[in-house]
């Protein structure tokens, strides 16, 4: 099969669709932010990864809403210039996806999750308490691509503080994969535990 997406042969949809089922497995971020009247939100989104590391600087890609406005992480992080990130292990996956749930404005997704809200060092927005990594970042700036239904506005955030579970460390204080036990998004409803991780040695051609 061949697209040729300039030529118009498949709506933007289709092009999504078939995009994700082949860009992945994607990181996901429970993102969480807080409005302006101290409403927590919580958010999934898998179109999330590092861009940066000096400054260390993550991305995510928020679309628009089912009525084409804008989602309430993008209002809040405008407003506040601060966001978390936590990173989804398998047994916070399906608490996740509830969290992608199209709730009234000002209802958290944490208690509809049931997640536990607990107090970031230096934001407002709260950590995950049951994830084993959180990251707090303020907001560097936006950057809008396209208009209408399917288009997003990227944010960029600078990390300012990491919180890791010393369990997952190995001897170098690294993460070590293994524990780790992160989850991926694929197509669809699609998605994928990273259980059995394996390294692959990169040449050196200098040494040839």
């Amino acid at each position: 099969m061949l697209v040729d997406v300039r030529a118009g042969e498949k709506s933007w949809a289709d092009i999504y669709r078939l995009c994700i089922g082949f860009i992945c497995p994607r990181p996901i971020a429970l993102a969480s932010t807080i409005s302006r009247e101290g409403k927590r939100n919580l958010a999934p989104y898998s179109f999330y990864n590092m861009v940066c590391a000096n400054p260390p600087v993550v991305m995510i890609s928020c679309g628009v809403n089912r009525n084409g406005g804008e989602k309430d992480t993008l209002v809040n992080v405008v407003d506040t210039r601060e966001f978390a990130v936590a990173t989804v292990t398998a047994a916070i996956a399906e608490p996740m996806a509830r969290c992608g749930a199209s709730l009234p404005w000002g209802e958290s997704e944490f208690e509809f999750s049931g997640l536990t809200p607990t107090p970031a060092r230096f934001i407002a927005p709260a950590l995950v308490k049951e994830s084993p990594i959180n990251i707090e970042c303020t907001l560097r700036e936006t950057y809008k691509i396209g208009s209408g239904p399917g288009s997003s506005t990227v944010i960029f955030g600078e990390i300012v503080a990491i919180h890791v579970d010393d369990a997952l460390l190995d001897g170098d204080q690294h993460i070590d994969a293994s524990k780790l036990a992160a989850v991926g998004r694929l197509g669809g409803q699609a998605y994928a535990n990273v259980e059995r991780p394996y390294n692959l040695q990169i040449p050196d051609v200098g040494k040839r």
